[in-house]
């Protein structure tokens, strides 16, 4: 009897896993972010504001816009003040599709499921 407890996993441990997991569905995914950042670039932003206003960390913000530079999705202008970040009309195109896309996953279900797929 005590081998089969041995090997029991540590139910503390998956409590605090499975919490994890939870916090972790809270959070953006990439794309999300990619829309974040070139949402607030339509206008022209230094990566500073970028990294406040998106809740990016520094590392974040160098990743998201080489890659986002690297899709011609977001242009690099030396302005006077500094490098602004503008959202290209490729950029402006993706914003299009991805506002529509998450408009259309917000929007409520007209129909009701049948029973196969709802279990009372």
């Amino acid at each position: 009897m005590k081998r089969l407890f041995r090997h029991t996993p540590n139910l503390s441990n998956n409590l605090k896993i499975m919490e994890m997991m939870d916090e972790r569905k809270n959070n953006r995914g990439k794309i999300q972010i990619m829309g974040d950042v070139l949402g607030l670039a339509t206008s022209g932003i230094k990566k500073t504001h970028i990294m406040y206003r998106a809740n990016l960390s520094y590392e974040q913000v160098h990743l998201y816009l080489g890659e986002l530079i690297g899709k011609r999705l977001i242009a690099q202008d030396v302005s006077p003040d500094g490098v602004v970040y503008r959202t290209t009309t490729r950029g402006r195109e993706f914003l299009l599709y991805y506002t529509h896309l998450v408009e259309f996953l917000e929007e409520e279900p007209e129909v009701e499921l049948s029973a196969p797929y709802i279990s009372k």
